[in-house]
């Protein structure tokens, strides 16, 4: 017999209210952090969710906006939906 896998979704925003927010832009998924906390959620999404396997690290440039993103996506490797911060 073999263990259904789990589809939990996972709330960081509620994990983490005032630090992260859902990313509601059009067109985006996912969770916006706060940078001088991403190590702490970071660590969360680690070592509490089981998020143990991080498949990309994507570099984004604003230039107009004179800001740059880093998108993060997470993944269990026992298996489930993947996670974008």
């Amino acid at each position: 017999m073999t263990t259904p896998v789990s589809t939990l979704t996972v709330d960081l925003a509620a994990r983490f209210p005032g630090i992260v927010t859902p990313d509601t832009r059009p067109g985006f998924s996912g969770f916006i952090v706060e940078k001088d906390k991403l190590i702490e959620v970071a660590t969360a999404i680690r070592d509490e969710m089981g998020f143990d396997l991080l498949t990309a690290v994507t570099g984004v440039d604003y230039l107009p906006e004179n800001k740059m993103e880093v998108v993060y996506h997470a993944y269990r490797t026992t298996g489930g939906p993947g996670l974008v911060f």
